[in-house]
């Protein structure tokens, strides 16, 4: 019996130290868990916190550029407001805009003839949108439309509106020839299959022909030695790709060797004509009529 109980004894003290040693394991498993997890916590926070101090770097970086930026597409006022960059708008177009507003709606060439110098462009005119006189100049400087100082200025071409009473005298007033006056006259080839008749006499020589309802001649001066050939070329030439205004019913187109050119056309009771020195300048502004 004694046997019996001592051996129950020593069972249960073997199994009271055998839980011991099962509670000690299982703490250091949980202490050792615990410590892990600690650590990638704290790994996975400094982690974090360096995300965080990055991003703050990039939108630091991304500000400090974004003026450069701003700066590329204008400057900028002291109170921050965008300034609107200045624009070049072509001298023709405020002068013809201030032509306009003085006299209405009225017929005006859409390019100044010129191949430079265009930036000192100078207008000044006189009457009304019924009949006027348009001088076209290009002086030291640029000077506002009708400035006084522009009555020293040398025009280059001449825009005038004229207005009759009638058809038949605005018609008239139009130095037009027919090609049947030139029958029996001479030809002479001027390229594009156009061709012209040739008139001399008293030291003069014209060299006339017809394009559409336009009559085109050009007048050399035979004792300085002067040929019409070369410029009514020119002239057929230029009109290749620059289409005069289409007459109501009649224009005609003055050439001077010597530098005087003038191109005059009808529309209904009305007269225009736009006289300079270079052929080139005034069939330029002609075509550009609108």
């Amino acid at each position: 019996m004694k046997k019996t109980i001592l051996k129950v004894t020593v069972a249960f003290l073997a199994l009271t130290l055998a839980g011991c040693g099962t509670t000690k394991d299982n703490s250091k498993s949980d202490s050792s868990t615990s410590v892990k997890t600690e650590k990638k916590q704290v790994k996975k926070t400094a982690s974090t916190s360096n995300s965080q101090k990055k991003a703050s770097k990039t939108a630091s970086s991304q500000t400090s550029q974004a003026p450069a930026r701003s700066n590329s597409q204008g400057s900028t006022t002291n109170n921050g407001q965008q300034q609107v960059p200045s624009t070049n708008e072509p001298r023709l177009v405020t002068l013809n805009g201030d032509l306009n507003r003085t006299l209405g709606h009225v017929l005006l060439p859409q390019k100044d003839g010129l191949g430079q110098d265009n930036s000192r462009l100078n207008i000044r005119f006189s009457g009304d949108s019924v009949n006027y006189v348009i001088n076209y100049s290009v002086g030291g400087k640029t000077r506002p439309l009708n400035d006084p100082a522009l009555q020293n200025e040398t025009p280059y071409a001449t825009l005038t509106k004229k207005t009759y009473s009638s058809f038949a005298q605005a018609q008239a007033a139009v130095n037009y020839h027919s090609s049947s006056d030139d029958q029996g006259l001479p030809r002479i080839d001027l390229g594009h299959d156009i061709s012209g008749t040739i008139d001399a006499g008293a030291g003069n020589r014209y060299l006339h022909w017809n394009e559409g309802k336009w009559s085109l001649v050009v007048h050399a001066d035979a004792v300085n030695g002067e040929d019409p050939k070369s410029m009514a070329k020119q002239v057929v030439e230029l009109l290749e790709s620059s289409y005069l205004p289409a007459p109501n019913s009649v224009g005609a187109g003055e050439f001077e060797v010597s530098g005087n050119n003038k191109l005059t056309w009808q529309d209904g009771q009305i007269v225009y004509s736009l006289k300079g020195q270079s052929v080139q300048t005034i069939i330029t502004m002609a075509a550009s009529m609108k």
